[in-house]
């Protein structure tokens, strides 16, 4: 499986569109953020611009194998924690939110839809 990867806080104008896109819509509860939505080989892949930055990374690739999701995860949490840990916060009975060890990304893990997200703190803040 390979997936398109980003880095967050990059200048919206330089992201690389990674497939088809098939929505564009405003943020449902951040002002000023906009979602687009792309179809990929995998699935959907789902990018927020706020404040004209790359602030959000949505995957929605799920698979059925145990051992391909896992090596998927790994690769994602690896790149998206850019060397530093992740640590579980809650585990909500619908999915795993984790906080960077920085304390300045957090990721969404649902395990009921097999879901990635991975986002800064200050746009997960503003969209309360």
């Amino acid at each position: 499986m390979e997936l398109p990867l980003f880095q967050l806080l990059s200048p919206w104008r330089f992201v690389e569109c990674p497939g088809e896109l098939i929505e564009e819509a405003p943020h449902k509860k951040a002002a000023r953020a906009y979602d687009r939505c792309y179809e990929i080989a995998e699935g959907h892949c789902i990018l927020t611009e706020w404040n004209g930055l790359l602030h959000c990374v949505i995957y929605q690739t799920p698979v059925e194998d145990e051992v391909v999701r896992a090596s998927r995860n790994a690769m994602l949490f690896d790149h998206y924690g850019e060397g530093l840990d992740w640590r579980e916060l809650v585990d909500n009975g619908f999915g795993k939110i984790y906080r960077r060890a920085d304390m300045r990304r957090f990721a969404l893990w649902s395990y009921y839809m097999d879901y990635n997200t991975f986002g800064t703190m200050e746009f997960n803040d503003a969209r309360g």
